[in-house]
């Protein structure tokens, strides 16, 4: 081993500084490490080891002989196969050896070793990276000759790592902040691509319900209206008793009414004839006769909410949610009352259906059903949906929010009820 006792002062200090200023990938740093600290710590392979989030993985990045260490061919490796890993774990401060090919302390079961001496390296020096107290990898120096670096080389390699640290930890977080950054962009590509492919999907089946709507109206309708017509000619032509026939045109006219409202559900004609609100204040009305109870309604539309500007799309997709809410509220929620508002509040769309009933449902059961498939569609279309208790403490208050596709227009409203 050699005793020249190598220092390294302030200009050299300053002159690394500069060199490596600007500098924006690892390799870089260290190439320009690498031609101003040469004549100072003499090196045929130069390379640092930096540690990942976890400590339990490390990855090399070199300059001068290229050897399999080298991140862009080996990527990580487990520390734990590191011939420095009592270096990168703080069991040690140094390591300097004469002859790694011979040195016990790079030779143990399972060492990646190999690249060391399939490049010739014999003399080593290596010192840790820090920040903080804690370390983030290690700088290394090595040469082909035997003998190249003596313990008073140790201070000197420290004071180049210490000026690194900081440098490598800056690097290394931008990095980790593209990745994650990376990452997150892919995420939200796939989940755009799935909410978009849900939502032509979902289109697909709007399609396909509004095809079987006309399907009934064009022809079980026509067929049933027919039978109808025919009974009726039937009964007053035969000297048949009138109670006889009467409970089977009776029958047939009841199916006749539901037919008609799974015609209305499934090609929401009213919505695309009428408009929305004209859409919404009949399914109220439809709701209205099939309850029992006799639920009143109430909807407060000022008719410039922008609503009716919407794609066709997300119209359907809106009056669905809103169906969903009213078909809870009658059926589940044990109201006497439901109110529905259609405004433009700072230039965002806004439907509230509110109810004076039960409640929320609880975490199982249909009406919590409901609430999914609303949400589902929500999503589909980017509109916000929110459900509450309502501001006064009872029933249940569902809103739906989007982008308004014109500027609010401040008018005196109306009431229809």
């Amino acid at each position: 081993m050699q005793n020249t006792i190598r220092r390294i002062d302030m200009t050299q200090i300053l002159s690394i500084l500069r060199a490596i200023a600007g500098q924006l990938d690892f390799r870089a740093v260290i190439s320009a490490v690498s031609t101003e600290i040469r004549t100072l710590l003499p090196h045929d392979h130069l390379d640092v080891a930096l540690l990942s989030g976890d400590r339990t993985l490390v990855v090399a990045y070199e300059t001068g002989l290229h050897t399999e260490w080298d991140a862009s061919t080996t990527a990580t490796k487990p520390v734990e196969t590191s011939p420095i890993r009592d270096l990168l774990s703080g069991e040690v401060n140094h390591i300097v050896t004469d002859d790694a090919q011979t040195d016990a302390r790079f030779h143990f079961a399972g060492a990646f070793s190999q690249p060391i001496f399939s490049a010739g390296l014999r003399s080593r020096l290596h010192v840790p990276l820090k920040v903080e107290g804690r370390v983030i990898g290690a700088l290394s120096f090595s040469t082909q000759k035997m003998g190249t670096y003596c313990l008073a080389d140790v201070g000197t390699a420290q004071i180049v790592a210490d000026i690194l640290s900081s440098y490598f930890f800056a690097l290394q977080q931008s990095e980790l902040a593209k990745q994650s950054e990376l990452q997150q962009m892919e995420t939200e590509a796939r989940a755009e691509g799935l909410r978009v492919g849900a939502l032509h999907l979902t289109e697909e089946l709007e399609n396909a319900r509004q095809a079987v709507g006309m399907d009934l109206h064009d022809q079980t309708l026509a067929d049933l209206t027919r039978i109808s017509r025919n009974l009726k000619r039937l009964a007053n032509k035969t000297n048949l008793p009138g109670s006889e026939l009467r409970p089977l045109q009776e029958d047939i006219e009841h199916c006749l009414r539901e037919l008609r409202i799974i015609i209305d559900n499934a090609k929401p004609s009213v919505l695309q004839f009428f408009g929305f609100g004209q859409a919404v204040e009949a399914l109220l009305e439809r709701s209205v006769r099939s309850d029992t109870a006799l639920l009143n309604y109430q909807l407060y539309d000022d008719g410039h909410s922008g609503i009716e500007e919407l794609p066709a799309n997300t119209l359907v997709a809106l009056y669905r949610i809103v169906q969903e809410a009213i078909n809870n509220t009658v059926r589940h929620a044990n109201a006497s009352k439901i109110e529905i508002k259609l405004a433009q509040i700072d230039e965002r769309l806004r439907i509230v259906v509110s109810d004076d009933g039960s409640g929320l449902p609880k975490a199982s059961g249909r009406r919590n059903s409901g609430l999914n498939n609303m949400r589902t569609r929500a999503s589909l279309i980017q509109a916000e949906l929110t459900v509450a208790t309502r501001p006064d403490g009872t029933g249940t208050q569902l809103e739906i929010t989007l982008p308004a596709s014109k500027p609010i227009i401040q008018v005196q409203g109306v009431v229809r009820q």
